[in-house]
């Protein structure tokens, strides 16, 4: 197993995480938005 750069990873991570969050967050407030 190589050596990972956890310097580098981590805020790849974070970023992609936080991306995620708030395309999901986004489109679950447009979801409920067009229920009503």
């Amino acid at each position: 197993m190589e050596s990972v750069d956890w310097m580098t990873v981590i805020p790849g991570i974070l970023a992609i995480a936080i991306f995620l969050g708030g395309m999901t967050m986004m489109f679950t407030g447009i979801w409920t938005s067009r229920k009503r």
